[in-house]
């Protein structure tokens, strides 16, 4: 967690994610808050278009590391 790090992903969040292979398209909101020892934030993972009808295990099929921490999308549904 240091500082600079820190710093530039609330200044310019679109670039530390594009460092992970990550383009997020302008038309999206990003909002970046950092936390403390008494706050903490949950992402939840954007569901893939075209899932409407798979069941759960289908579902976690897509799912990726990075979809769960919040620096990657998950995979798309065939």
């Amino acid at each position: 967690k240091a500082m600079p790090y820190r710093s530039r992903a609330v200044i310019e969040p679109r670039e530390v994610l594009k460092d992970f292979g990550i383009e997020i398209s302008e038309s999206k909101e990003v909002r970046v808050w950092d936390s403390t020892a008494e706050i903490r934030y949950l992402v939840i993972p954007e569901r893939p278009a075209g899932t409407g009808g798979m069941t759960e295990e289908q579902l976690a099929e897509l799912v990726t590391r990075d979809s769960m921490i919040g620096t990657g999308f998950a995979k798309a549904s065939a």
